[in-house]
């Protein structure tokens, strides 16, 4: 544990890594009656998770270390490194709007609730604010899947995608978007499902995606719709591991998948599990340590 002495009226914060997303819940649970807030993270390309909490002047350590010791046992973990120190001071709104500056990739503009110029004209505008669920066009992944997409929309639309992961729903916001067409997608926490019902509906495509709670593609209304013929993922490497013969199973003979959330060197890992069930490599892109594969049928 490190820390710095600091006023009673700071903002301190206390950062805990965790090996699984399993033990998030214990640790959370130890430590909601002492803080002001609490949030937790996927690692991306890595099992690990993050829990950060937030606390009105320096926390009390031996509490806390005591605290950590109990839900490590009920976790069935060992104590976990952490690291407190205080909050910088600055202009939060101005931080966020800096990162959440418009994008453009190909037709796509993203931009968020506060950019006031409007879209470019003939741009495809997809409105996403930063929210509780993960895609807001910033990240280079959802950059990569967006030019993945429109490659793939130039030469052959598809008819019947399906966004596996949706997160905020932009990709089947832009799917839906550009192609007019009914959009199905899937995420395994609700609250990302709820987000992105509402961020369709601020787009004016509500009606067009069919949005369900599900792990995966296991839902009954996904294997009605099935088979795709494109299927979009942008998670991390290892549930796309995971999803492998699930996708390749739900794929037409033509169709086409997007994975994504793929660190460089997990590459090569995933193309092979995807060759071994039929689907191999049709183009990659690169975007800083980030890889977005574009797969098709043997």
């Amino acid at each position: 544990m490190t820390g710095t002495g600091s006023s009673s009226g700071d903002i301190w914060q206390i950062d805990i890594e965790l090996p699984d997303k399993s033990a998030v819940e214990p640790f959370e649970a130890a430590l909601e009656d002492v803080v002001t807030g609490l949030s937790s993270f996927e690692i991306i390309g890595t099992p690990g998770w993050r829990v950060t909490a937030y606390t009105a002047g320096e926390p009390d350590r031996v509490d806390i270390l005591a605290r950590l010791g109990t839900a490590a046992a009920a976790a069935n973990i060992a104590v976990p490194d952490i690291d407190v120190s205080p909050v910088e001071e600055r202009d939060w709104v101005a931080e966020v709007e800096r990162a959440l500056s418009p994008i453009h990739v190909g037709p796509y503009y993203v931009f968020g609730s506060h950019v006031t110029d409007p879209p470019p004209a003939g741009s495809i505008a997809i409105r996403i604010d930063a929210g509780q669920a993960f895609g807001t066009g910033n990240h280079e992944t959802t950059g990569g899947c967006l030019q993945a997409i429109e490659a793939l929309c130039a030469v052959q639309a598809p008819s019947n995608p399906l966004d596996v992961g949706t997160g905020s729903g932009i990709l089947a916001i832009a799917l839906a978007k550009r192609l007019g067409a009914t959009v199905t997608a899937s995420d395994n926490d609700p609250i990302a499902v709820e987000v992105a019902v509402e961020n369709a509906g601020l787009n004016g495509v509500g009606g067009l995606i069919g949005f369900h709670l599900a792990d995966g593609l296991d839902h009954p209304a996904l294997e009605a719709e099935a088979p795709f013929d494109l299927i979009v993922a942008n998670i991390v490497a290892n549930p796309l591991i995971a999803l492998s013969a699930e996708i390749a199973s739900a794929l037409t003979d033509t169709g086409h998948v997007v994975l994504s959330g793929i660190l460089s060197d997990q590459a090569d890992d995933v193309v092979g599990v995807y060759r071994a069930n039929g689907i191999t490599l049709k183009d990659r892109i690169a975007i800083g340590d980030w890889v977005t594969l574009t797969l098709q049928r043997d």
